[in-house]
């Protein structure tokens, strides 16, 4: 059961995010490969901008994202709030990604589960446990045997010295350096650590 506030919370300027969401019925959201480089290039057209990202893992039939929501003037509004402009902004985006992948694939209707879900991080200190879990979901899914080799997550991007949509210096710095970004994600993790943050 997903958490109904998850349904409804609020964007606001400077708050953390854990945006998460998954297909109808369970299925694949991601079938190739050109898929999931396309989904990247639409979240990088709709949401650059407006949202940091921390943190992402695609995993076939779902998706994590950790962003940081940025600060707007009154011209960027134009008279909508933060929430209608973020949210306005991902409606785009998953419309995009949709219409692209079921003229692909061949199919019609909605492709994720509505409405998307959104948990606010409360608590500064759970951003380091939520980096991680976001990174080795692809491994507790089963999708790959190492997370450190899985293509499209963000935690190869914030090792490597490419340029990236992903705010890899601001985590690095969070974790105190690449060692510790590793070692944290070495440890072993307890679901309830993040039981209010995740809904799988």
């Amino acid at each position: 059961m997903a958490y109904v506030e998850h349904y409804y919370t609020q964007f606001y300027s400077g708050e953390y995010y854990h945006l998460y969401n998954r297909g109808v019925d369970r299925k694949s959201i991601f079938k190739s490969r050109s898929n999931y480089s396309y989904f990247l290039r639409q979240w990088i057209k709709y949401l650059e901008g407006y949202v940091n990202v921390i943190a992402f893992s695609l995993n076939d039939n779902h998706f994590h994202f950790l962003v940081q929501v940025n600060h707007f003037s009154e011209s960027d509004l134009d008279g909508k709030s933060v929430h209608e402009l973020i949210s306005s902004r991902l409606k785009k985006f998953f419309q995009s990604y949709t219409m692209a992948f079921n003229k692909q694939h061949g199919r019609v209707g909605t492709l994720f589960q509505t409405p998307f879900k959104r948990a606010i991080v409360t608590k500064i200190e759970d951003l380091s446990t939520l980096i991680a879990y976001i990174h080795l979901n692809p491994q507790k899914h089963g999708l790959i045997a190492d997370f450190r080799q899985w293509e499209w997550s963000s935690y190869g991007k914030i090792l490597q010295f490419k340029k990236s949509f992903v705010e890899k210096e601001f985590v690095l710095e969070w974790f105190g350096g690449k060692k510790q970004f590793i070692d944290f994600h070495a440890r072993e993790f307890k679901e309830t650590d993040i039981l209010s943050l995740i809904d799988e």
